[in-house]
């Protein structure tokens, strides 16, 4: 059997750092350990849902679309709501499917996807690299159009990453879309009025679900219990922090993302909504980095 159509995790380990892939279940990862601790949720051993796993890629587009319809020029797209209980349809496709294991190394995995067109009418190509570092693991995105015509694109990485009762985030960001009850975004406000993490913060006894603006790529977890210091990096054009956070719930989502919830169809400038329209054969990329550390019992 290949490592492409294997059910089970796929390992690769260097540097203190063990990362599993189910490349047969949208290229997510099972999970992520730094010297033996886990780093992100892991994922249960019979897994058949994405949402379950320890984190997947966002592409071509992150969050939510709008009850699954946008217009791009004279052409209207609809499509179905694939997430269990979502009436919008949520990330793109890349997460649903099947990924190509591309190479292997003991410290490196890179998966691609091939998405023909479809109800979403653009054919492009997806892929994933997974480096693990003396600086942490590495998460290098790219989305290919491969259709004749422009086609919207965005991109992102969705950490299921674990929290302790007393773990603190911590990262500057300038504002928050305020959202309404079906997590869709109605006006940009302050971040002190959903989750100010600014000066870093614990998380909070009420839902979560929303994307801060302004976001300088830095994010850090501090989980004092484990005396864990957790740090994510992204590149440009990943300046959109999503960050969901379940009350009761020992994860916290923290998604560097390269626009906001259904960008596809706001009115704001593509500098506000970072949409992007990718020209046949244009490719959008970043790449993430997730650092574990060790911290005094006092951090």
């Amino acid at each position: 059997m290949s490592e492409s159509s294997t059910r089970q995790p796929i390992r690769i380990a260097q540097h203190g750092y063990t990362l599993d892939v189910l490349a047969h279940l949208g290229g997510a990862l099972a999970g992520l350990q730094f010297q033996g601790q886990e780093v992100l949720r892991r994922a249960p051993p019979e897994i058949d849902e994405p949402l379950d796993s320890g984190g997947f890629a966002l592409m071509p587009f992150a969050n939510r679309i709008a009850h699954g319809r946008f217009r791009i020029g004279t052409r209207t797209v609809r499509l179905k709501p694939n997430a269990p209980g979502q009436r919008h349809p949520l990330h793109g496709q890349a997460w649903r499917e099947p990924w190509t294991v591309e190479s292997r190394e003991p410290g490196r995995m890179a998966l691609v996807y091939e998405h023909a067109a479809g109800e979403w009418p653009w054919a492009y190509r997806a892929r994933q690299v997974f480096t693990l570092g003396e600086s942490g693991l590495e998460v290098a995105l790219l989305l290919e159009n491969q259709a004749t015509e422009p086609m919207p694109a965005g991109i992102g990485w969705h950490p299921y990453v674990r929290r302790t009762p007393a773990a603190r985030l911590r990262a500057a960001v300038e504002g928050v879309w305020l959202a309404d009850a079906q997590c869709l975004p109605t006006a940009l406000g302050s971040p002190a009025t959903i989750w100010d993490f600014r000066n870093g913060a614990p998380a909070p006894q009420t839902l979560v679900d929303h994307c801060y603006t302004g976001w300088n790529g830095r994010a850090e977890l501090v989980l004092p219990e484990e005396q864990l210091c957790i740090r994510i990096e992204a590149e440009e054009p990943l300046r959109w922090l999503h960050v969901y956070s379940p009350p009761g719930e020992t994860f916290l989502c923290i998604e560097p993302v390269s626009h906001m919830p259904d960008a596809l169809n706001r009115a704001e400038p593509p500098a506000v909504s970072g949409l992007r329209l990718l020209e046949p054969g244009e490719s959008l990329g970043a790449r993430v980095t997730l650092a574990v550390s060790r911290t005094s019992s006092s951090a």
